[in-house]
């Protein structure tokens, strides 16, 4: 298995290999995925996740909003921007099913959800640039293809990495410790 770190679990097998519970059940179809614990089919994300928790101490969930809530009169708006950037360039040519990512990008630019110095619509779209990059089982095959992605940020307005991260000058002053900090008391020394 593989996690993004962004929206999703990947299973990277073959499709000949079966697989059960949260991580659906491999067969290409995602239409029978959300088989609760109790076998019933449900296509709430919400009832599925609860029916397979695991012992009594785990809180009782709170479903997400609808992106209809979320976005209000926004939304028509906001889901082109998202499909713009996912139909551009080298993220097109990628043959992942874009619509989760799609749909993804949308509740997150309309609920304001970000990480620092990155807009919601390039945290979605950088963890859809990652899934190809891994790579992913042609359906029907068992040929795991790669696509080539690298790049995609300068095209569709995202920051690069390198943008994303720069170096901090050294001041040449003692820097304090996170506990120093978070205490308040450190003393600058000269």
């Amino acid at each position: 298995l593989y996690w993004d770190g962004y929206v999703s679990l990947t299973i990277q097998t073959p499709m000949s290999t079966r697989t059960c519970g949260m991580c659906g059940n491999n067969d290409g179809k995602a239409n029978n995925d959300m088989r609760t614990r109790r076998k019933g089919m449900t296509t709430d994300p919400f009832v599925f996740g609860e029916s397979w928790k695991i012992g009594r101490r785990c809180e009782v969930g709170v479903p997400a909003e609808s992106v209809g809530d979320v976005c209000g009169e926004r939304y028509s708006s906001v889901r082109q921007e998202c499909e713009d950037i996912f139909s551009s360039g080298k993220l097109a040519q990628c043959g992942v099913d874009k619509e989760p990512f799609v749909a993804g990008c949308v509740y997150d630019e309309c609920k304001g959800q970000f990480v620092p110095d990155l807009p919601p619509k390039c945290v979605v779209a950088k963890a859809y640039a990652t899934v190809c990059e891994k790579g992913s089982w042609e359906r029907g095959d068992d040929l795991l293809v790669f696509w080539d992605v690298e790049g995609w940020e300068g095209e569709v307005g995202c920051p690069t990495e390198g943008e994303r991260f720069q170096p901090t000058l050294d001041t040449g002053c003692p820097q304090p410790t996170l506990e120093e900090e978070s205490r308040g008391d450190f003393k600058w020394r000269i």
